[in-house]
Parts: structure tokens; sequence; C-alpha cells
């Protein structure tokens, strides 16, 4: 059984202030340190130990390697005498998953262009260190305050081998991702299934970039074409 951290027990100085999330590998807690600066605990959960010590290798060795305000700082490490686990800076903001279930968020084209901007460049840093997130889902994208955006959970994220760690797993995500931004303003007309491409409100280019995005035609082969393809849909727009 995991004994979980109750509220202002401390943690290589830090003090627990709440459960933020949980899932299948760990227990992700907010807590701050007495300078009043947050930290984000993941403690791993035991009977996933083992596996998920061999996936912390990576995320500790792959956000060291980072440095970039735009993806947590790896702190530290901890152990007790039945727990450990890590620590990450806290980045504040919002996820895009609270943004479109709670806040109801529509977010207009020229928002969903910025951010699909912003999610390119973020992954060209990480692909020219030779990384791979794997993970870039409305859960793991935060709208910071200044409305850049961050992006966190490195706990998939590996290094490219160009066999089973490819960039254009990358690719498929923000395709993913923006056709999610996308359907935040979509209405229902009909009660037909259609795929989403016959759904939502879509130019040419714009169905044909997503559609590449997500390797249902042809696929993109550098994140620099991916870029002038975005930048032709939002001058035209």
């Amino acid at each position: 059984m995991d004994r979980y951290y109750k509220t202002g027990e401390k943690v290589n100085g830090y003090s627990i202030i709440k459960i933020i999330g949980e899932g299948r590998y760990g227990i992700v807690y907010l807590a701050v340190n007495d300078k009043h600066e947050k930290c984000v605990i993941k403690q791993l959960k035991k009977d996933m130990l083992d596996d998920t010590r061999k996936k912390l290798f990576y995320e500790e060795k792959i956000l060291k390697a980072l440095d970039n305000p735009s993806f947590p700082k790896f702190i530290s490490k901890f152990k007790d005498e039945d727990r450990e686990g890590y620590i990450l800076e806290y980045i504040e903001g919002k996820v895009f998953e609270d943004l479109l279930v709670i806040d109801k968020y529509e977010f207009t084209k020229g928002e969903i262009y910025k951010i699909g901007q912003q999610l390119l460049e973020l992954v060209e840093v990480l692909h020219n260190n030779g990384i791979v997130h794997r993970d870039i889902r409305l859960p793991n994208v935060i709208l910071k305050e200044n409305k850049d955006i961050a992006l966190i959970d490195f706990g998939l994220a590996r290094i490219i081998d160009n066999k089973r760690y490819v960039k254009d797993i990358d690719y498929w995500f923000i395709g993913d991702f923006l056709i999610h931004l996308y359907y935040s303003s979509y209405k229902v007309t009909d009660t037909e299934d259609k795929p989403w491409y016959e759904e939502l409100d879509l130019n040419s280019e714009e169905e044909i970039f997503l559609k590449k995005l997500m390797n249902i035609e042809e696929n993109y082969k550098s994140i620099e074409e991916i870029k002038k393809q975005l930048e032709k849909i939002k001058n035209a727009n």
C-alpha cells in the first residue's frame, strides 16, 4: 500500500499543500518551501516502482539537459523510509484541459495559430536537443499568464533513436492537440458521425496541414516545413 503525504508534511524542505493529480505510476502534490517557492512533488507508486525508476532516469536526464522557462526544472530526488520520488519546478498557469473542460473557452483561429507556432518552437528545441516528448496532450500544456505556453510531464520523453523514438510522434500529438482547440468552438448541427476534417470549419490549407501532421496523407519531413505551412495559413486568414 502507498502511504500518502498529508497536508503540512515536509519533503526535502517543501511543505505539502495538496494532491493535484494521481495516475497509474504516481501521486502528484503541490508543495511550497519557506521562501514561498512552489514545486511539484511526484511520489512513485510502490507496485510500479521498478518500471517508473527506469522512466525517472529519462525524465531526470532530459530535464537537467534543458534550461528553458517553458519546461520544468528538475530540482531533486527524495527518499524516506517507504516513499520515494522527485521534485520539479511548479509552472504557474492553467492546463489546456481545464480551459476546455472547466472554463469552456472557445479558441479563435488566430489563437490556435499562435499556440501552434509556440508548440512548434518548443518541440523544435526538444528535437534539436535529441529529445522526443511523446505526450503533448491537453493536461500537459500550460497557458501562462503572459500567454506563453509551457510543456510539462516528461515521463514518456525519450532520446531520439530514429527507430522506436522518432520525431513524427510529436507531430501527430501537435495535430491532435490543435484539433481539440478547433473543436472548442464547434457547434453540433448533425447527429451523423463524421471525421473531424468534415465536421470542423477548416479551409483547404488547414485541412492539409492537420492531415499531414496526423499522417493521414503524406507526412511532414521536418519541423521547418511545418512552421512554413502554418505561417502560410496564418497570413491567408
